[in-house]
């Protein structure tokens, strides 16, 4: 990915440029175990690249308390990673007292881009989980147990053939993340709203890094400067993966008093919505408390709003959503360091 993360390789997946996809599961006996890196499995054993995977705030998170929250994000070095946990069923027999064969399995999902692709995390991390709980939520257990059997000095027939399961299943693993994120680079820049600074950022990116975009206004792509093309530009996109925002944040302020501070949001949307809860919860010690809950029975096309929340002595950090009331739906979630309030205004 960058010169932080080495040894450098003869030869890069292309993708490589873009994102680094992270399975790991918690072993009952050693911690946290990569079970692949996609697209290269080589940096599993280097401490340098694997460094803030394993001091992600993820891990610190139970499974219930990682379903409140669409992702935790740690930034680090220029990039973002952006984590997920998820429990999934399990049938093998565990290696510490207190745990039987039908303990959940504890999986992290963690996609690494960029801080100048950051604005697609959201979208990927959630196509990525959609999926892999879609497709393997009943058998990633398989692939744990063989990976800890390949340690067996002695291996039997049934041991064996366990391990060529869990081989095969890794591989369609593999493939499955190959082609959420290739599909996703696709869809999502050939739908993306070029007038926001940050996707024109990403595209920015996406262009220094060698992969052809010139298709995004191009009807009649014809080859570009490009070395690498990631996906067929002559395919058209029939969905949308990368929706445009509901919602924008114009504005946030530490009020004089330093006691409370404000959020100005705008809905970007040509419609009225109706019937929204709007919250604010703290974040301390990677664990949220709720400090404000409001609800919005109309907010009209363009109308923007002014929310007030106390801060909470030395918390710096909280989480904004915008939910609708009657699906619980998550239209819009952010992040608010209020150490970084300057540098917004």
């Amino acid at each position: 990915m960058s010169e932080i993360f080495k040894p450098a390789k003869p030869k890069k997946n292309p993708l490589e440029e873009l994102e680094v996809v992270y399975v790991l599961y918690f072993d009952e006996t050693y911690g946290h175990i990569p079970l692949l890196i996609y697209p290269d499995d080589r940096y599993k054993d280097d401490k340098q690249f694997m460094r803030p995977i394993l001091m992600h705030p993820i891990w610190f998170l139970s499974g219930g308390e990682s379903d409140v929250l669409d992702h935790i994000d740690l930034e680090y070095k220029g990039y973002t990673f952006f984590g997920k946990k998820i429990l999934v069923k399990s049938q093998r027999a565990k290696r510490r007292a207190g745990l039987d064969e039908e303990t959940p399995e504890t999986i992290v999902i963690i996609v690494s881009l960029s801080n100048k692709l950051e604005i697609l995390g959201d979208d990927i991390i959630r196509l990525l989980i959609e999926a892999i709980k879609e497709r393997f939520e009943d058998n990633l257990f398989e692939i744990i147990e063989s990976e800890i059997l390949k340690d067996e000095i002695i291996k039997t027939p049934k041991i064996k053939k366990v391990i060529e399961r869990g081989e095969n299943l890794k591989k369609d693993l593999r493939h499955l993340i190959e082609e959420v994120t290739t599909s996703f680079f696709s869809n999502a820049v050939k739908k993306a709203d070029t007038n926001s600074i940050k996707m024109q950022k990403a595209i920015s990116y996406l262009a220094l890094k060698g992969i052809d975009v010139s298709h995004i206004e191009s009807k009649d792509y014809k080859g570009s400067f490009s070395s690498i093309q990631l996906f067929d530009p002559s395919i058209k996109s029939e969905t949308t993966l990368l929706e445009p925002q509901l919602f924008t944040i114009d504005d946030i302020r530490i009020m004089s008093d330093s006691q409370e501070f404000e959020i100005l949001i705008q809905n970007k949307s040509e419609k009225e919505l109706k019937n929204l809860l709007v919250k604010i919860t703290n974040i301390k010690e990677y664990f949220e408390k709720e400090v404000m809950n409001t609800r919005v029975e109309i907010w009209f096309p363009e109308e923007e709003l002014v929310f007030i929340s106390p801060i909470i002595p030395h918390i710096k950090e909280y989480l904004f959503f915008i939910i609708e009331e009657k699906s619980n739906d998550k239209l819009f979630s952010k992040r608010i360091d209020l150490n970084l309030i300057k540098e917004l205004n």
